[in-house]
């Protein structure tokens, strides 16, 4: 009966000891990736796009979108803040060395070089145009009309309806971006000193206090080539 006994717990132990090593071994695989092999895309919810947009050839809905990480080496912070920077280019021409790739309404992916994915992002859910985002700012609820096709700085704006944001920070009032751009396009040309204008953007500043300054005017249909 006592060699039973012994020899069961020697069984055990030898099952227990096996189990361990199964687990360790399934521990290395797991942290060891084989070179080459793809990384795993992780999501970032809860981007918010403000009203129906468009950078180049891409359409954005307003609503609530999904960025993709596609390449290890960027975080859901900054792919929303290069999201965010693609969305308030004025003619849709991205910095270098990025590009967009249609996918079909709400949904794009952004690449380097033509070929090397970044990330990606999709509409989750449409929701009303207006509101803000920590990223992009605050949207002023009333579309400005330009009556007539005006140059302000190196900037041309068309005759038609645009949209003016205030960037996070800005002190700046929606009814004041108004006034301001009103007297810009009122006189053409060069902006009165000490006003600056970044072209990328559209955005509109002091020197002296850029963020608690700034206000962005937007084509209403979004970002292209004007």
């Amino acid at each position: 009966m006592q060699d039973l006994f012994r020899t069961e717990l020697s069984w055990g132990r030898t099952a227990r000891l096996a189990l361990i090593g199964l687990l360790a071994t399934a521990a290395l695989f797991v942290a060891v990736r084989p070179a080459g092999a793809a990384p795993t895309a992780s999501t970032c919810p809860g981007f918010r796009v403000l009203h129906n947009d468009r950078i180049g050839p891409a359409v954005f809905p307003a609503g609530t979108y999904t960025i993709t990480l596609e390449d290890s080496s960027l975080t859901c912070k900054s792919s929303a803040e290069l999201f965010a920077r693609f969305l308030e280019d004025y003619d849709g021409v991205l910095p270098r060395p990025w590009t967009v790739v249609n996918e079909g309404s709400g949904k794009s992916s952004f690449v380097r070089n033509r070929t090397v994915p970044g990330f990606s992002v999709a509409l989750t859910g449409k929701s009303e145009e207006g509101g803000g985002n920590p990223d992009l700012g605050k949207l002023c609820s009333s579309p400005y009309t330009v009556n007539a096709t005006t140059v302000v700085g190196a900037l041309r704006f068309t005759k038609g309806n645009f949209l003016i944001y205030l960037p996070q920070g800005s002190g700046i009032t929606c009814n004041r971006a108004s006034v301001l751009f009103t007297r810009f396009l009122g006189t053409g040309g060069p902006l009165p000193r000490p006003w600056k204008l970044i072209n990328q953007t559209a955005t509109f500043y002091k020197p002296q206090n850029p963020k608690r300054s700034a206000f962005r005017i937007e084509p209403l249909n979004g970002s292209g080539r004007r």
